[in-house]
């Protein structure tokens, strides 16, 4: 159980900075190339949603380095395509259960489910944000 919340809190770590990174300094330097609405919204909701599936991917990364260290699996042979499958709909809360960890690689889905959900609030404030500038 430590291996699993130390690999989770590292994840949550990683995936926090490159959101804020993305979201802040990459949007806020297209967002001053222009100042057309129209286009100035499109790159901050293209930006964070790309910034989504990077944190997917970080996390599916630590989900096959947690099942190599013996911390878990999944319920079902599962392939990376299945995990970064399963990370995306976590990340981003839909969370469809079709693919299941098992072991205290529960403990990430946990971890990785509350940090979509943080990461998709800041995504919104900043969409809003750039909308009413």
């Amino acid at each position: 159980m430590i291996v699993a919340l130390i690999i989770s809190i590292f994840t949550l770590l990683i995936g926090v900075f490159f959101h804020l990174l993305n979201i802040t300094w990459i949007a806020d330097r297209i967002k001053s190339q222009s100042e057309n609405l129209y286009i100035k919204t499109p790159a901050v909701v293209t930006i964070a949603i790309v910034s989504q599936i990077l944190i997917a991917g970080i996390f599916t990364l630590s989900y096959v380095i947690a099942m190599k260290l013996g911390v878990g699996g999944f319920g079902q042979p599962a392939t990376l395509t299945d995990i970064f499958y399963f990370s995306l709909t976590t990340i981003t809360t839909l969370g469809l259960g079709s693919v299941e960890p098992t072991g205290d690689l529960r403990m990430l889905a946990g971890i990785e489910s509350a940090t979509g959900f943080l990461l998709i609030s800041c995504s919104a404030q900043k969409v809003f944000r750039t909308i009413n500038e």
